[in-house]
């Protein structure tokens, strides 16, 4: 597994998203960072240590960590600081089947509303056969994630898209993971959402649920796969 790296350069949140508070800010900054393994696992995060690398104070460290505690993504240790949470089978079942329930009323939405702009989708498909074939899992990886925001980006409901997106970014590290130990497994996950556009694309109502069945169930193998090493 490639070793985590580093932060962003101290004064680097300071050039970011204006439009939100610090302390917002600095939680997309972990969350993301969790999910893409530049936090490591074994390791303990004090929030003086996470301010200094980010160029800010305390106070939006402090609020950004309270949040991802309540989200289950880190473990706190009042008086000492926090370590990433590690991924179980439980946590992969439950984030898998709410992913999965809301992507399927994503489709039924999508073909009710005759929605037919799939070549982001495809664009992302292609992508993600490209990350396999030439062995490249972050490439993968994005490709998969580029899909899944422009699937949801069809539904047309924001709240909805932000849902989804907490559930699939949360596993981008395995995945990425998958992609390089277990590419047979992953390629399934590629014929997967080839299924889904071509549902969208033949507007297959009825035919819903047993892909989106099929394609957790996938999911579920390929990140039990890798946690389990």
């Amino acid at each position: 597994m490639t070793q985590p790296t580093t932060f962003y350069k101290q004064g680097k949140i300071e050039l970011g998203r204006p439009y939100l508070s610090k302390g917002e800010y600095v939680y997309q900054v972990l969350k993301g960072k969790i999910a893409n393994g530049y936090l490591e696992r074994n390791k303990t995060y004090t929030i003086v240590e996470i301010a200094e690398n980010l160029g800010v104070s305390r106070t939006p460290v402090g609020e950004a960590v309270k949040i991802l505690a309540s989200q289950n993504y880190i473990i706190m240790y009042p008086g000492v600081g926090f370590k990433v949470k590690e991924l179980t089978i439980e946590d992969i079942q439950e984030n898998l089947t709410i992913a999965g329930a809301l992507e399927e009323a994503v489709l039924r939405i999508i073909i009710k509303n005759k929605v037919t702009e799939v070549e982001p989708l495809q664009r992302a498909n292609e992508k993600s056969w490209k990350g396999i074939k030439d062995q490249i899992p972050e490439l993968y990886t994005q490709a998969s994630i580029d899909f899944h925001i422009a699937l949801y980006g069809l539904s047309c409901l924001p709240k909805l898209t932000e849902i989804l997106q907490e559930n699939v970014l949360v596993h981008e590290l395995w995945y990425r993971e998958g992609a390089s130990r277990y590419p047979k497994s992953i390629e399934r996950l590629i014929v997967d959402h080839e299924a889904i556009v071509d549902l969208i694309q033949t507007g297959s109502y009825n035919q819903i649920a047993d892909v989106i069945t099929n394609h957790v169930e996938h999911c579920e193998e390929v990140l039990i796969k890798v946690i389990k090493g």
